[in-house]
């Protein structure tokens, strides 16, 4: 899976990952990713309401598993 960061339409970065989890509070989410990497790190992303960005998760497709937009 990869988690993409998205402004206008446009791919400023992704990440490989391994498995995600999302949790709203406040109309704020938190993604935490655990990356594909040697370590498997976690990493901690933050969407919140009136962000340029959007996250979006995407299988080896590209389809969309999900969207992370407040």
């Amino acid at each position: 899976m990869i988690l993409k960061k998205v402004e206008d339409g446009v791919v400023v970065s992704a990440v490989e990952i391994i498995s995600f989890d999302v949790q709203t509070e406040d109309r704020k989410a938190t993604i935490k990713v655990v990356l594909n990497d040697a370590q498997n790190s976690e990493e901690t992303y933050y969407q919140s309401p009136g962000d340029k960005h959007v996250f979006q998760i995407v299988d080896e497709n590209n389809d969309i598993l999900r969207i992370i937009h407040q």
